[in-house]
């Protein structure tokens, strides 16, 4: 029987054999079967890596996890960036920052080099830039055009502007420089301000609220408290009558005055004259004291006269506000053509036309507070 079947099966194949090679259609089907059970058999593969991996533990989100738990951990500590132009760096990071705009998130103890350099907390090194900022404690240089600490200041602010909101340990040199609360070291600058002063102020204006220890000296050095204030009304060899308000501390207190001659002598008629100076108080006893002066005066008028006048002189306490002063002169006048003759003098010695040399003296009564 299989004999047959096999007969019948072969006769099948070689009929469709002679077929398929002579009709071109037949051919066609063929490759057309055998590429379906190619494809077929290609999808039934990836079909079970697919079902195998699906089975296997996800290790990329575990990965992401992890990546992101990292994230959220730097999130908690600050984002450190450097980029040399703009850099931010928290507490941790421990090298310098040198770009265009530096900011440390938190504490400091590194450089910060650049054009904006900023600190949140306290910091413990140099900024040298154009802006620089501290939002705490500060215990090292500034070197900009504006320096500012929000609290103590340890250290050097040099620059334009120089402030310490609170304390200052150190030195301010620049054009205005400003310690809010106390002062211990030199303030040097166009314009000096401390609340408490306990060091030194150079300077052309100069404020403080109270003297400690300190002394300011300037061409304008006002002192609210512990300070030194008079007013003089007195007699000096260069005109009769002349008015001077001192004001400072008694080291060292500045001098504005006016002076007016109203007789006429044919030379020197009715002459006003202004100027400034320079004194001080050395105390010599309970009532006595030595009170060398400096001053510069020029007349108000169309041909002005200027002289220089150094005054040794001595002063005695009528009562605590009051005082008398007296003491010889050293005057030196001079003009551009020729130099008239002063109030009084007791001895003249002509340089030149221009310059002439007298010794004279003077007493007032001066009035403090």
């Amino acid at each position: 029987m299989s004999t047959v079947k096999n007969g019948v099966a072969t006769f099948f194949l070689a009929k469709m054999n002679d077929i398929a090679d002579k009709t071109h259609c037949f051919v066609l089907l063929r490759k057309i079967f055998f590429l379906i059970i190619s494809c077929w058999t290609a999808l039934s593969t990836i079909h079970a890596q697919t079902v195998a991996i699906d089975n296997q533990p996800d290790e990329t989100a575990t990965a992401l996890t992890e990546l992101d738990s990292s994230a959220g951990s730097n999130k908690m500590d600050g984002t450190n960036i450097y980029s040399f132009f703009i850099n931010i760096a928290n507490e941790s990071f421990t090298f310098p920052l040198i770009g265009f705009v530096n900011v440390s998130t938190g504490n400091s103890n590194f450089p910060q080099i650049g054009f904006v350099n900023s600190v949140v907390k306290d910091f413990k090194s140099v900024q040298t830039g154009f802006i620089n900022t501290v939002g705490g404690n500060a215990s090292g240089l500034q070197l900009g055009f504006v320096n500012t600490v929000a609290g103590d200041m340890k250290g050097v602010q040099c620059g334009f502007i120089n402030t310490a909101a609170k304390s200052l340990s150190g030195s301010q040199l620049g054009f205005v420089n400003t310690a809010v609360e106390r002062l211990k070291g030199p303030q040097i600058a166009f314009v000096n301000a401390a609340r408490r002063l306990s060091g030194l102020q150079l300077g052309f204006i100069n404020y403080v609220d109270s003297i400690e220890k300190g002394i300011p000296v300037g061409f304008l050095s006002f002192v609210r408290k512990g300070g030194y204030n008079a007013v003089e009304l007195g007699i000096s060899d260069m005109a009769l009558l002349n008015l001077s308000y001192k004001f400072g501390v008694k080291v060292f207190y500045s001098s504005l005055g006016i002076s007016y001659n109203p007789f006429g002598n044919g030379v020197r008629e009715q002459v006003i004259d202004g100027g400034a100076g320079f004194g001080s108080i050395i105390e010599l006893g309970k009532n006595v004291f030595f009170n060398p002066e400096i001053t510069s005066h020029s007349t108000i008028e169309k041909k002005s006269q200027h002289y220089i006048s150094l005054v040794p002189g001595f002063g005695y306490n009528l009562t605590s506000a009051s005082s008398l002063v007296f003491g010889p002169s050293l005057v030196w006048a001079s003009a551009d053509k020729s130099v008239r003759n002063p109030f009084y003098y007791i001895v003249k010695h002509s340089i030149d036309a221009s310059n002439i040399l007298y010794v004279g003296a003077r007493i007032g009564i001066r009035f403090n507070w």
